[in-house]
């Protein structure tokens, strides 16, 4: 398990680049979703962006409900990396593969 530490400033989460980031951007996303950037996992690129909904799953495909915690953030359903193939849940504040 890894922690899914929480950067609110978008630039600095860049410049650090850690494994397993995340920067929640409530500004984006449109009538979808709100966007959650984060930096897989495993350490591979990044940063990735997916489309989120606060405590609920946006009507568009694919996204992820989010419990709104940015120190213990919770997405469901699981998350697929495509690029690297990594495959996890991000439950409590930590993300677990599968």
């Amino acid at each position: 398990m890894i922690r899914a530490i929480e950067f609110p400033d978008p630039a600095e989460f860049r410049r650090k680049a850690l494994p397993g980031s995340f920067h929640a951007d409530l500004t984006q996303g449109g009538p979808g979703g709100a966007a959650f950037w984060f930096f897989c996992p495993c350490g591979c690129d990044g940063p990735s962006r997916i489309v989120i909904g606060l405590r609920v799953k946006p009507s568009v495909s694919p996204s992820w409900a989010w419990n709104g915690s940015t120190s213990e953030p919770t997405l469901s359903p699981s998350v697929r990396q495509l690029n690297c193939s990594w495959h996890g849940w991000l439950r409590d504040g930590y993300w677990e593969a599968v």
